[in-house]
């Protein structure tokens, strides 16, 4: 049941239009977010401006709000404000991002300590959804159908043979990584080549915070990361075919970049960027017959698999970067699973 909406505290016509001088507190806040994130929570601070400020036309941008002017009553006006509007999940992401830019704001020295404390302590709002535990998980047919639509010949030109494209292999190698290591959208689109142990087998990632962790890669995922290789650098095979050390000159060199048309990459280009993967996946699974999946699916699907196969609870929290073991524990659908055995058990006595 939603929660009746408060009026929300006027914040000073003052305030709002005359900030004190220095950083803002949303500006430093979004700064140390990784790009995705920082999209994401923008989104959710400027919702919060044009809750405080109703009247505005057009509301304050999150980087003009005056953060340190906030107090625990606009912080409860807001939740109850948001739980009216938004699934729990939501409300509960506004609110992260919110402790976040009072914080900042506190460290800034722009609110005292007992006006952020207050403030912070907003509760989050419960709630559960009968598909937060399995999400949309890839089957395997799914993942061998995306690697086949990115690996079929197509003519570059009219009159062409057919071939696999340089754009193919990427795609191909775009997907296997992003299942066979579980990395984020960001994390796939920012990989470099100096991120890479082709000797090892493993791949070197920095996540949220910028906390890194290495990851192995799996032979299939191996395979196709090796194959795209050949196309994307120079002198990767040695002379029996085993993978050699990359030269240090391709240690900043962005892993995944644009095709030109012909499917040819484009070997001067920024690495790809987040939109950029997700479009990429979009389109391979129209190709493929797929049903829609996003990038993070893959991510999921990669969770979920390590647990199937046994692998421990923290094992899997380290693979994919969590902070909690509660996130991790998320994506394991062995729950789910358990439910309908048991159920199947059940002798419902129909006979018709």
């Amino acid at each position: 049941m939603n929660e009746p909406t408060l009026p929300v505290p006027a914040l000073s016509p003052v305030e709002v239009a005359s900030p004190r001088p220095g950083p803002n507190p949303a500006t430093v806040y979004l700064a140390r977010l990784a790009p995705g994130s920082r999209r994401t929570m923008r989104g959710a601070l400027a919702t919060v401006a044009a809750i405080c400020v109703p009247d505005a036309a057009p509301p304050p941008a999150p980087e003009a709000f005056p953060w340190g002017s906030f107090r625990a009553e606009h912080a409860k006006a807001v939740r109850a404000a948001l739980a009216e509007r938004f699934k729990y999940t939501t409300v509960n992401k506004t609110l992260s991002a919110l402790r976040g830019v009072l914080r900042e704001a506190w460290e800034l020295g722009l609110m005292e300590t007992e006006h952020y404390h207050r403030a912070a302590a907003v509760r989050a709002v419960k709630g559960s959804s009968a598909s937060a535990a399995t999400g949309r998980s890839l089957a395997r047919g799914e993942l061998r159908a995306l690697i086949e639509a990115c690996l079929t010949p197509v003519s570059p030109r009219k009159g062409d043979a057919p071939i696999v494209t340089e754009k193919g292999q990427r795609d191909a190698a775009l997907v296997a990584l992003g299942y066979g290591c579980g990395l984020r959208r960001d994390e796939l689109a920012t990989l470099m080549v100096g991120n890479l142990d082709l000797v090892q087998r493993r791949v070197v990632v920095r996540g949220k915070g910028n906390k890194e962790r290495v990851v192995p890669i799996p032979p299939g995922a191996f395979h196709a990361l090796r194959d795209y290789l050949t196309v994307r650098v120079e002198g990767l095979v040695g002379a029996r075919g085993e993978p050699s050390l990359l030269s240090p000159i391709y240690s900043d060199t962005p892993l995944f970049v644009r095709a030109r048309r012909g499917g040819r990459l484009d070997r001067t280009a920024a690495s790809l960027t987040g939109q950029a993967v997700y479009h990429v996946l979009k389109t391979r699974a129209e190709e493929a017959g797929v049903d829609s999946f996003s990038p993070h699916d893959l991510r999921r699907s990669y969770v979920g698999d390590l647990l199937d196969e046994g692998a421990d609870l923290s094992v899997a929290q380290q693979l994919a970067g969590h902070a909690s073991p509660t996130t991790t524990a998320g994506y394991d659908r062995r729950g789910e699973r358990a439910k309908e055995q048991a159920a199947s058990r059940l002798d419902v006595p129909y006979d018709g």
